[in-house]
């Protein structure tokens, strides 16, 4: 016939398959009576398909290309109609059903392709899917275009081959299997907004699902896609919205409204649009959504499928709709979490888990939080820790942690457990009688490393209350050096928090052998069994439990706090132990104090922050006092003690004092120092006394402590005022530290000079508060600051010209730039070597952007009115013009005043005068001819090359003008001009 072999079905001629093939087969194959056809079938199965040779996903997904989604979606749909119109089912129909259902298990697999074309059309599909294979419910809401499609609630619960319960079960696999898909971390953008579609879909078709959908949403919500960028994060977001409402408007999102609710204030939707979304009540049903003939009461409305001729005789049977998970009586994961976490979060609680997270936040904040913060409108209510208790719970129980987690685990094994109870208990019952201790013990061992020692043993012994059974299973495992110790402890660490109990009897098992013992007796089992059950709980990074039951904790705990990667957990573990084991409250404390110089900066930064804390508190503040002091008194010694090193007894060894053990000695010390202001006086004493190499240490470390106490600090000022013997520099690094980027206090000021003018006349006390000084005292101080070292006199300048490089604002100097130069310009020789000076007036010259042209105006106008004229003076000019050219006007004027002035009395300034005039020639000429005749001839001895230029100049000069040339100073220039041939002859 035509579908004959050779037909048009052979692989030759086929072309490429597609699922709209598999459709026109389906709908044909009801006319096909040839049972060859069943070969044709298995050939476009095996074949085509690539279901036999090339494997599932190698033969289907280049076969079905992109063709996976809604012509995919109609074969299930078409086989079941087929199906269910025939009450005998031919060979053919069966071989039909089988390809067809692996074609549906095969492009489920396909959600997990490499292509993201595919995978969005294997989403439509399982979409389809799911909604084919799941009974339709009087309120579910059908696209008119898909009305007469069948469902589950269709298909005869007698069927001969297709099971009603089968079907059910693989809808909602295939659910789950969308669900899995979607939370997945590496989902891309595309898929994700396909995903999001369908669930909507599927919740409105069929709302039983729509607990399951809610939830996904709340989980994708809390823990969106890392990889997504920030615009493909708000575009998800923007389709969550729209998708959430398009659910909340359903007759059935009644239950589910304060989640649904809370998610869309979290997207940002306004009161109003989510009042507009809300169900309609007189769309309500009123019919309960869990009525027995719900189901067949729709099914009467519905136009009948057609038959084949043998099923015309076939009653549909009516099956009742399921029960919507949200009605049920069973509660998710999630909901029990949730349940469990809303009251414990207090703002207390709330606020310790902000502090502890602070640590784990990474340094940039991601985009993906960028883009979907909003802020909590309604912080603190109870909807918002209802709200906040669910986001914890869908993260919680993503990571498989919870009660809701461990219940429904629980339940699954429960029946395990019911079915395998029976035979062990005649074997284990015949067999304890005959047993000694210690094979009765190897018997229990085996069991425990089978799995549970007491979930999974024999019904006998689980007639006994929990307690009795880990009180006898502690005493066991203490009683009996066997290799059960290990495997108890691998499975109280496998559930530390269901299992806390049996790890605590254990524990007082062990220290109770030990007082039956006492004095003889030994902790090094108890030790052993803590040791353990700390160690593994750093494995466990959710685990907070610590030995806060435990009878005597150990001290060896010293060895498994300083863990890197569990640094807070170890510390707070011994902060708990030291608050809340009051006998032996100084033993712990000493392990943390220990902790304070330990040679890892993660771990000792921490012991720092806890140690400050219990600072605050009374009954411990002397000894960590003590302690603290104990360390930096050890700097007195010429060698390090063998304690910093780990040694018991206090002895020095031969090593020299290096920078990390001289700041062991202060770790502490300086923590404390800001929080106790009388401690600065001991770090004194011990100053004086140190060596070289730990003083410069103490200088490099102490500047964060000293400003951590403020200038206004009392016993700050007072060691400024007692300054001991031998502290000078420590003192000045001090105020050093407290100035450098604030202004000094009257009070340090005060205190600073009386130091100076009492007992210390060291200049450089001063240097920290010279912003603070009167103008008269910074004059008077200058000859000897400028004769300091060149950095030190930078820094001297830096702070009275305000350019030094701090973040605050400097004080207002008590002199201003002009003021310094001229200071500098009159200070007395016979006080101060000239070179120091010139050195000190290169350095302002050096700050361009203090010294402007005007300033350099102001100042030399200012020396040369004085009198006598400074010696610098002309140096000064020459500077400025150099620095600033277009003073060159202003220069010649003062030059002018400077001969009004009778510049050649002063012989240093006459000779920067003629130096300044030869430079600036032939601009200064005016300035020459206004010279006396004698000084005119006293320029030309000392420059004669000016002679003829200043000549030529004059002649240049019109008759009127060269009349008022005095004809002395003709007769000179006159003079100059006839010697010239011997003038020019010395010259090179």
């Amino acid at each position: 016939g035509a579908y004959g072999s050779g037909g048009m079905w052979t692989r030759g001629s086929i072309g490429p398959w597609t699922a709209w093939g598999v459709v026109d087969l389906l709908n044909q194959a009801a006319l096909i009576s040839n049972d060859s056809k069943i070969n044709i079938l298995k050939q476009v199965s095996g074949e085509t398909l690539g279901l036999g040779r090339g494997g599932r996903r190698g033969g289907l997904a280049p076969a079905l290309g992109a063709d996976v989604g809604p012509p995919g979606a109609l074969t299930p749909r078409a086989a079941s109609q087929w199906m269910v119109k025939s009450k005998v089912i031919s060979e053919l129909q069966e071989a039909c059903w089988e390809m067809v259902s692996a074609m549906a298990s095969d492009i489920i697999l396909l959600l997990d392709s490499d292509n993201d074309g595919i995978r969005t059309h294997a989403i439509k599909f399982v979409e389809g899917l799911i909604i084919t294979l799941s009974p339709r419910m009087p309120d579910s809401d059908v696209p008119k275009r898909h009305e007469n499609d069948i469902s589950l609630e269709r298909i005869p619960k007698d069927h001969p081959y297709i099971k009603y319960n089968v079907l059910w079960e693989e809808g909602k696999a295939a659910l789950e299997q969308l669900l899995k898909f979607m939370v997945h971390p590496a989902i891309s953008s595309i898929n994700l907004t396909a995903a999001l579609g369908s669930l909507a879909t599927i919740a409105r078709q069929r709302p039983m699902f729509m607990a399951e959908v809610i939830q996904a949403y709340e989980t994708l919500h809390a823990n969106l896609p890392p990889t997504l960028a920030k615009s493909q994060v708000s575009s998800v977001r923007k389709n969550l919205k729209l998708h959430l409402l398009s659910v909340l408007r359903h007759p059935s999102s009644g239950d589910f409204q304060p989640q649904i609710t809370t998610l869309l204030v979290d997207l940002g939707t306004q009161q109003a649009e989510i009042a507009r979304s809300m169900p309609n009540p007189r769309d309500v049903r009123k019919r309960p959504r869990d009525e027995p003939d719900a189901a067949l009461k729709k099914m009467k409305i519905e136009p009948p499928l057609g038959e084949d001729d043998e099923d015309k005789d076939l009653e549909q049977v009516a099956v009742p709709a399921p029960k919507a998970s949200g009605q049920g009586s069973a509660q998710s994961d999630t909901d029990i979490t949730a349940e469990f976490l809303q009251p414990l979060l207090t703002p207390e609680n709330v606020a310790n888990l902000v502090l502890i997270s602070m640590v784990y936040l990474p340094e940039t904040m991601p985009a993906s939080f960028q883009a979907t913060y909003t802020p909590v409108e309604s912080a603190g209510t109870e909807a918002q820790i209802k709200h906040l208790s669910r986001l914890m719970a869908t993260q919680m129980t993503a990571a498989g942690l919870g009660p809701g987690v461990e219940q429904t685990k629980h339940l699954k094994e429960e029946p395990k457990e019911e079915k395998t109870a029976k035979p062990e208990s005649v074997v284990i019952k015949r067999r304890l009688s005959a047993l000694s201790q210690g094979q009765a013990i190897s018997v229990l061992g085996a069991q425990g490393s089978a799995a549970n020692p007491l979930e999974e043993e024999a019904p006998q012994t689980k007639r006994l209350p929990r307690w009795a059974r880990v009180k006898i299973l502690a005493s066991l495992v203490t009683q009996f050096e066997v290799p059960l110790k290990s495997e108890v402890l691998a499975f109280v660490l496998d559930d530390i928090r269901g299992r806390l109990d049996l790890a605590f009897a254990w524990l007082f098992q062990e220290y109770n052998a030990y007082l039956s013992r006492y004095p003889s007796g030994s902790l090094d089992h108890y030790d052993e069994c803590l040791i353990g059950l700390l160690s593994g709980l750093q494995e466990k990074p959710d685990q907070k439990d610590g030995g806060h039951g435990c009878p005597v904790p150990a001290v060896s705990l010293l060895t498994v706090v300083p863990s890197q990667s569990r640094t807070y957990l170890g510390m707070s573990t011994l902060r708990d132990l030291i608050f809340k084991r009051p006998s032996r409250q100084f033993q712990y404390l000493h392990v943390l104090l220990d902790l304070s110089s330990h040679e890892k900066d993660k771990v000792r930064q921490q012991a720092l922050l806890f140690i400050k804390r219990m600072y605050e508190k009374d009954q411990l503040r002397e000894y960590v006092e003590k302690f603290a002091l104990n360390y930096l008194q050890l700097l007195v010694h010429p060698n390090p003690p063998s304690v910093l090193f780990g040694a018991d007894k206090d002895t020095e060894v031969a090593a020299p004092w290096t920078e990390e053990t001289i700041k062991q000695c202060l770790y502490l010390y300086l923590a404390l120092l800001p929080h106790n202001h009388k401690l600065i006086h001991e770090l004194a004493s011990v100053y004086t006394e140190a060596i070289a190499d730990i003083k410069r240490t103490v200088l490099r470390v102490i500047e964060q402590p000293i400003r951590g106490m403020g200038m206004n600090s009392p016993e700050l000022l007072l060691l400024v005022e007692n300054c001991p013997k031998g502290a000078e520099t420590l003192v000045t690094r001090c105020l050093h530290s407290l100035t450098d980027k604030v202004p000094p206090s009257p009070e340090l000021v005060k205190r600073v000079r009386d130091l100076y003018h009492k007992r210390l006349p060291d200049v450089r006390f001063l240097i920290p508060v010279l912003n603070g000084l009167e103008k008269k005292e910074v004059i008077q101080a200058l000859p000897k600051l400028i004769k300091l070292n060149p950095i030190v006199v930078k820094e001297v300048f830096n702070r009275l010209l305000g350019t030094q490089h701090g973040e605050g604002t400097s004080a207002v100097s008590p002199l201003n730039p002009g003021e310094l130069l001229i200071a500098l310009h009159n200070i007395d020789s016979s006080k101060c070597d000239m070179k120091s000076i010139i050195k000190a007036t290169n350095l302002c010259f050096a700050e361009r952007n203090v010294y402007t042209s005007e300033v350099l105006a102001v100042v030399m106008q200012q020396l040369m009115e004085q009198s006598p004229l400074p010696m610098l003076l002309m140096r000064t000019v020459i500077q400025s013009l150099t620095m600033y050219p277009r003073l060159g006007g202003f220069v010649m004027n003062i030059l002018s005043r400077l001969i009004m002035k009778q510049v050649w009395k002063y012989p240093k300034v006459w000779e920067g005068f003629i130096k300044c005039c030869q430079r600036t020639k032939p601009q200064s000429f005016q300035v020459v001819l206004q010279l006396p005749p004698p000084q005119l001839a006293a320029v030309f001895e000392k420059c004669p090359e000016l002679r003829e230029p200043l000549l030529a100049h004059v002649r240049s000069f019109t008759p009127h003008q060269q009349a008022h040339v005095p004809l002395s100073t003709m007769a000179i220039l006159e003079a100059s001009a006839k010697q010239e041939p011997e003038a020019k002859d010395p010259q090179p």
